[in-house]
């Protein structure tokens, strides 16, 4: 059934729902309906939760009402008001920070705050804790707005463990911020942790200005974008940028569900001892492709050495005529042909003088082959006689090179007769015009 709760004297600006352990905060039933609470050890034991409703007033205060169907001896209006807390201004806003336990965390310390509600109410430009179980006071704060406080909202995220330097990783799972925002158009964000409302103080972390009065806040479910409401009708989203901290929740969530161990933290020394085929998560990150060194062939590696007559070795025995060309033109622009080509024996003589018979009348080979037949001849010509085997090898390129060169005459002469015929075919052709 519907239900009319009434007690405040000015229009109503704010309401909220509380949910609590009915353990943590029972009415006893008597001649003068005394409230108490149990110890809060009790409520780790029970999984019964029960609702008030919360409002906020122009009137100062903020008033707690029973509104369970089943409340025996409670009846309409005033009757139902468990509660009245005088904020001394005007009531803007109310904000509830439900109890830390409810997200089933299992925390080695614990603050006396953890299991147990706890409502924020904006009136001017300060802000009041209170205990909506009890009605008592847990702090007032002053902001840094200049104007009055219209809007707030609560950032509540889960903390990186990886950030935790004293090993107590389970202590500060969530990080909690509120923000508010005012008619001064003042963003204000402060740390709302249950150990900073034991030390009396809500550290200010961040702010920013816009330009127009802020009415309304509100926040994403994955706290990603806030949407902001002004005065003059304009409607403002603000997404967060994706951060490192961001990406290493939502791979630790994802790694939670199947079971995986969560990826170390940026900038850790498990982070960088990971290994170099970890693959990285985020889709903002770029992948850039390392090329492999080229791993130089075993003559290229004694050319750096300048050892050229074991790179000149060394290439003819891969019997490749393009590779050992390309060695004897590189020899030659850095002048040591003549030195890799000179102090060789019978055998290493032997290979030098077979590839040059074999090649020097191809056409694409003979310009260097040549250099190279001369150079040979300069240096071994006078040791000829001393080895069977070399003067057999230069005997060949001897003939080699003379056929070569009766060939040649064959063409130019074959060349030559062709031109006679075609100027003879052309001068007759100009005399019958």
């Amino acid at each position: 059934a519907d239900l009319s709760l009434v007690g405040h004297g000015d229009s109503v600006r704010a309401v909220a729902v509380v949910s609590y352990r009915k353990d943590d905060y029972r009415v006893k039933k008597g001649k003068d309906k005394k409230r108490a609470s149990t110890d809060m050890e009790d409520s780790f034991q029970t999984s019964s939760w029960s609702q008030v409703v919360v409002s906020g007033s122009y009137d100062h205060t903020i008033r707690v009402w029973e509104v369970g169907t089943n409340a025996e001896g409670v009846g309409a209006g005033d009757d139902r008001c468990l509660s009245v807390m005088n904020h001394g201004d005007p009531v803007q806003a109310l904000l509830v920070l439900p109890p830390i336990d409810s997200y089933g965390l299992q925390k080695k310390k614990q603050t006396k705050y953890d299991n147990i509600p706890l409502l924020i109410s904006a009136g001017g430009t300060t802000l009041k804790i209170w205990n909506p179980l009890t009605g008592s006071c847990l702090g007032k704060y002053q902001t840094k707005h200049a104007k009055t406080i219209t809007a707030m909202c609560l950032l509540d995220i889960p903390y990186d463990e990886s950030e935790e330097e004293d090993g107590d990783s389970m202590m500060h799972r969530r990080k909690r911020q509120i923000i508010t925002g005012g008619l001064d158009g003042l963003l204000r964000i402060h740390s709302i942790s249950n150990q900073d409302i034991m030390l009396g103080s809500l550290p200010f972390l961040h702010g920013m200005q816009i330009t127009d009065p802020i009415s309304a806040l509100a926040l994403s479910q994955d706290m990603s974008r806030l949407a902001i409401g002004t005065t003059t009708g304009l409607v403002m989203v603000h997404q967060r940028r994706r951060t490192a901290l961001a990406a290493a929740i939502q791979r630790e969530a994802a790694a939670a569900a199947v079971g995986k161990k969560r990826e170390p933290r940026h900038g850790t020394y498990s982070y960088f001892m990971r290994g170099a085929h970890e693959k990285s998560h985020d889709p903002d990150d770029y992948l850039l492709m390392q090329q492999k060194k080229q791993k130089l062939a075993e003559y290229d590696v004694l050319l750096k050495k300048f050892r050229y007559s074991d790179a000149l070795d060394k290439v003819l025995e891969s019997r490749q005529p393009q590779v050992v060309i390309a060695v004897i033109e590189e020899l030659g622009k850095r002048r040591g042909l003549t030195i890799a080509l000179s102090n060789r024996d019978e055998e290493s003589l032997e290979s030098i003088l077979s590839f040059t018979i074999r090649f020097i009348d191809n056409p694409q080979y003979t310009p260097y082959l040549i250099g190279v037949a001369h150079i040979l001849c300069d240096i071994y010509g006078s040791l000829m006689g001393q080895s069977s085997v070399v003067d057999e090898l230069i005997s060949k390129l001897r003939a080699k090179v003379s056929s070569e060169c009766s060939v040649q005459k064959m063409l130019l002469r074959l060349l030559g007769q062709i031109d006679y015929v075609q100027t003879t075919a052309e001068m007759q052709g100009v005399e019958e015009r």
